[in-house]
């Protein structure tokens, strides 16, 4: 197992280790390696946003626009000792991990190949992804996400913000999910999709502009049975296929069609 590591952190007191801070313009390329499989790129920041590109080249581009905030002074005669800060890209068997830790706060700018999977989360910024085939898993708890010209499979999770989402053709083996706790969905899917939906939203309406075949919905008879919660609805689109979910407490929910 091939196992390649660059950091780019700030590293108090670990001498030779030292690495130099996170800053702005910082640039690292992960070389493309021989591989039977796509790439996983596995992004976390804390304190700044995540925007993933596809381009047409082989090898992926981290890119750094930001700052490390200035720590607390030593005290006289001290070191200090603690976990690795900053940026952090590391490889190991086709998974690529980014992780923007504090005191380095700002945008992460990743460059991938189409054919990537991305598992994307972020805390306090938002996640921008464009023209990525692959599976895309992404995790927001404050910043809106935006997916556009996306191929293959989408778990998008939002707690305080809106999910947009364009794709332009969908895996029909895979079950896709969209949810937010208190913002709307918007998703565009083309206009040949088959798939069962089930939409739930409690304090929000549901548009859409596919012919869909209701199966199923949050009335009395339904709930009765236990087959669906208050604000539920079950459908198919053109015939029925793999399960997509949309789900939302305080938003609404469009689904249209491209």
């Amino acid at each position: 197992m091939k196992r390649t590591t660059v950091l780019v952190a700030a590293l108090f007191g670990l001498g030779a280790l030292a690495c130099k801070p996170a800053a702005a313009g910082e640039r690292i390329i992960i070389p493309a390696r021989e591989s039977a499989r796509p790439r996983l790129v596995n992004a976390s920041v804390l304190d700044g946003s995540i925007t993933v590109k596809s381009y047409s080249g082989k090898d992926v581009i981290v890119e750094m626009e930001g700052a490390p905030r200035a720590g607390e002074p030593a005290a006289g005669g001290m070191r200090r000792i603690d976990a690795l800060r900053g940026l952090q890209v590391t490889e190991e068997d086709n998974t690529i991990n980014v992780k923007l830790n504090p005191p380095a706060f700002g945008k992460v700018v990743i460059s991938v190949p189409a054919d990537t999977s991305l598992k994307l989360k972020a805390n306090l910024g938002p996640i921008t992804v464009e023209g990525v085939r692959g599976e895309v898993e992404v995790k927001s708890l404050n910043g809106a996400v935006t997916l556009t010209g996306i191929s293959g499979t989408v778990v998008a999770d939002s707690l305080n913000s809106a999910i947009k989402v364009t794709m332009d053709r969908v895996d029909p083996a895979r079950p896709m999910s969209f949810s937010s706790l208190n913002g709307s969905l918007d998703v565009t899917l083309p206009a040949d999709t088959k798939a069962n939906l089930k939409i739930h939203t409690d304090h929000g309406e549901i548009y859409s502009d596919f012919e869909i075949k209701m199966t199923g919905s949050g009335t009395a008879a339904n709930r009765e049975k236990g087959s669906l919660s208050p604000g539920a609805m079950s459908g198919t689109i053109n015939g029925g296929g793999a399960e997509i979910t949309f789900r939302t407490l305080n938003g609404k929910i469009n689904i249209r069609k491209k």
